[in-house]
């Protein structure tokens, strides 16, 4: 009789519990809670962390954009005149096709345009887009058709004209790097979005992105060229 009584008891001290179907459910419900704070906030902080490493890539870029744009100037021929100004917006053939240089300006950094410039980085120094791990000068980060495009991180290389005084004064052309966002354009979803109230066209907008260039806007005289 007290053996039976002993095993009952022992047995009774480890019999397990478990969670009940209730219990189970609430534990569900509370992680279920805690990731929809956290996810959020994590993401968004993700986000935010990419895109100042993409304005880091802009700044250096735009350090050696500058860098090919003087060597261009340097490179011209005697009898022409062309300036940074020129180099950066216009296509640019000398009469005999020794010279060549195709526009920067309302292109992403992924266009062969900015092949040039991708020769003056160092191999192991280039600028890669966070979003994909791709070089910001390959062609993935290039979107010819869609201006914002829907690919995040693009950089893209666009200008406007500051007027200064009057009587001919053109005043200075300011050259900005900007860079596409996450989200589509809630107008068009077949349109990405500038990151940041960043934009293509408005001064506003524009001054958003990493300062390029200034140079006085200068008329460019196509007459000195064969386009």
């Amino acid at each position: 009789m007290e053996e039976r009584l002993c095993r009952r008891r022992f047995t009774g001290c480890f019999s397990p519990s478990g969670f009940s179907l209730l219990e189970f459910l609430l534990v569900l419900a509370l992680i279920g809670f805690l990731l929809a704070l956290i996810l959020p906030r994590f993401q968004r902080a993700t986000t935010a962390s990419r895109f100042a490493e993409v304005r880091q890539q802009a700044t250096e870029i735009a350090s050696f954009i500058n860098q090919w744009s003087e060597a261009q100037v340097q490179a011209q021929f005697s009898d022409t005149s062309f300036t940074h100004k020129d180099f950066l917006m216009e296509r640019i053939t000398t009469a005999d096709n020794n010279f060549r240089s195709e526009p920067l300006y309302h292109r992403y950094t992924g266009n062969d345009n900015f092949n040039g410039v991708e020769k003056l980085i160092s191999p192991d120094d280039i600028p890669r887009n966070p979003f994909n791990q791709a070089s910001c000068f390959n062609a993935v980060n290039d979107d010819r058709e869609t201006v914002p495009s829907l690919n995040p991180g693009l950089i893209y290389l666009t200008s406007f004209r500051e007027k200064r005084g009057q009587r001919g004064d053109r005043g200075l052309r300011f050259f900005y790097l900007i860079f596409t966002g996450t989200d589509p354009d809630p107008r068009d979803h077949r349109l990405g979005s500038w990151y940041g109230g960043m934009d293509d066209e408005l001064e506003a907008g524009i001054r958003r992105g990493v300062l390029v260039n200034r140079c006085p806007d200068i008329p460019y005289q196509s007459s000195r060229v064969f386009n």
